[in-house]
């Protein structure tokens, strides 16, 4: 059962991403409508994580934020009921693997994105090694996925949202683990996050809503 506060701000970034930002969907039937994914993505500003969970229509999803995040009450309240989950960037933070792992071994989604942080020039960057992880160790099929527009929406270095730009997101056709998983023991997560990451550098801007 999702929580009220996860459904209700499901609804009103759904309903802003269309009547704010023009928002275009595309390719949400490579969304599997049960059992575990990771939804990869690029990052360029704090509406990606619930203008995509908003998007996935009737699948739950769980997300990885900063810890830092979590140090206030009041939004330590928040994200805990929009299924995040904190995890310490400067160290190998096993408690967050375990959790991660766990609820894909459960059938639950997450999302994750492999940049690791927000882009500061709207450009994507290099993926890091724990989307590599993740993939690899519970095997879970990977949707790659594209965001365009909430970088010039509202960037890392923006005070208030611009809402004369457009959104649009497109979902690629899912990864299985024989495409990713080289099990090589020496570069087998890096290689994994470089081919993911690839994917999601493919990824063309949807012109319509094309679901």
């Amino acid at each position: 059962m999702w929580h009220p506060v996860y459904q209700m701000m499901c609804y009103l970034f759904k309903s802003g991403f269309y009547e704010l930002f023009d928002g275009a969907r595309g390719g949400l039937d490579n969304i599997p409508s049960e059992g575990s994914f990771l939804l990869a993505c690029n990052h360029a500003s704090y509406f990606d994580p619930p203008l995509l969970g908003a998007s996935l229509g009737k699948r739950e999803i769980f997300s990885v934020a900063k810890k830092g995040l979590f140090n206030s009450p009041l939004w330590r309240w928040l994200f805990t009921r929009l299924n995040s989950i904190p995890v310490d960037r400067d160290s190998g933070d096993l408690s967050a693997i375990r959790a991660v792992l766990s609820l894909l071994k459960s059938g639950k989604g997450i999302m994750i994105f492999p940049e690791g942080t927000r882009t500061s020039d709207g450009k994507l960057r290099k993926a890091h090694a724990g989307i590599g992880l993740f993939a690899c160790r519970s095997g879970a099929p990977v949707i790659p996925c594209r965001i365009f527009g909430t970088y010039n929406i509202m960037n890392r270095f923006s005070h208030f949202p611009n809402f004369n730009e457009k959104a649009a997101i497109i979902f690629g056709r899912p990864l299985q683990a024989s495409e990713y998983d080289n099990r090589d023991p020496v570069s087998r997560y890096q290689d994994a996050a470089n081919i993911i990451m690839e994917k999601v550098r493919a990824l063309e801007l949807p012109q319509s809503n094309i679901l």
